[in-house]
């Protein structure tokens, strides 16, 4: 059977089955707590003491987390807006509302008159096809 090993920031790592996946991995660390809640209850005021720094170990790793998360998601937001600010390079899109207005009105139109090319090419494709087909029907009923 195939295992990982998954760690916690500067914690031993967990070895965790990987057909069992990271749902076992959760598991022990859920039974993990509430061994350390049985032993709180087991030994008292040792049991006490071990166990609030257990929860203040547990609050660290949740608030580094916490603080990885928040800063991966404002890379992703940085990246996004900069995507933005290329693509509205791109297509010329100025930042000002009026100017923007008339760079999309200008598009559009752009946009209209490449339709009405195309649909003029496509008609004028069909009608030398229709009158092909048309004349040898003709020529069979003669």
């Amino acid at each position: 059977m195939f295992t990982q090993a998954v760690s916690f920031y500067n914690y031993p790592a967990i070895k965790v089955n990987r057909k069992e996946g990271s749902k076992f991995m959760y598991e022990k660390i859920w039974l993990a707590g509430l061994g350390a809640y049985a032993r709180y209850e087991k030994f008292g005021t040792e049991g006490r003491k071990l166990f609030d720094e257990l929860v203040e170990d547990g609050e660290d790793v949740r608030d580094r987390a916490t603080d990885k998360v928040d800063d991966l998601k404002q890379k992703a937001q940085d990246k996004i807006n900069e995507t933005i600010a290329r693509l509205k390079e791109v297509l010329r899109i100025k930042e000002s509302e009026e100017e923007g207005t008339d760079d999309v009105q200008e598009l559009s139109k752009q946009i209209e008159e490449l339709s009405k090319a195309v649909k003029a090419l496509t008609a004028a494709e069909k009608k030398p096809a229709t009158r092909a087909a048309a004349k040898p029907a003709a020529k069979k009923a003669s």
